[in-house]
């Protein structure tokens, strides 16, 4: 689960300093964090295990999976948000200046944050992470792309607010 927060500076004197306060402790609430990826709740269980198995990578076989063998890493996650971070940077700059200029809802910018971002894991995981399937498991699933078979945890990929 990635949880994707804002914090800013305080660098003016005068009453500009308390406003940016008061708006900066309340960007840091919990109410005005996004999480994507699996949060609690959103998705299935089983799902949830197999996004684990394959982000995290295992020792032995995945309980279930059918294959024995250990399972690669494979962090869809951390390498969608890794290889978009300059595009999750702008649009983290937008929310604020829209917050600070124009007096939006945080929770709204937040909320286009966190579907932008569910669209990049889905991305990633079409796109699909190395290393590609082993030989047992093209046998199995008949393709050798990672993360693809049924597209349920494609499908499960959301977001929520922290």
């Amino acid at each position: 689960m990635l949880k994707i927060t804002t914090s800013m500076k305080v660098a003016r004197k005068g009453d500009m300093v308390r406003h940016l306060q008061k708006m900066q402790a309340a960007l840091k609430s919990p109410e005005h964090a996004v999480r994507v990826g699996f949060p609690a709740g959103k998705a299935p269980t089983d799902v949830v295990q197999v996004a684990i198995w394959n982000h995290f990578g295992t020792r032995g076989g995945a309980s279930g999976g059918g294959w024995g063998g250990p399972v690669p890493a494979r962090p869809f996650i951390t390498a969608a948000i890794w290889n978009n971070r300059q595009q999750l940077r702008a649009q983290i700059r937008a929310i604020a200046l829209g917050i600070v200029q124009r007096g939006e809802n945080p929770r709204i910018g937040l909320g286009r944050l966190g579907q932008y971002a569910t669209g990049l894991v889905q991305g990633e995981i079409v796109k699909g992470v190395p290393p590609p399937n082993s030989p047992v498991t093209i046998k199995l699933k008949g393709s050798s792309k990672p993360l693809v078979d049924t597209g349920r945890l494609k499908g499960a990929v959301t977001w929520d607010y922290a």
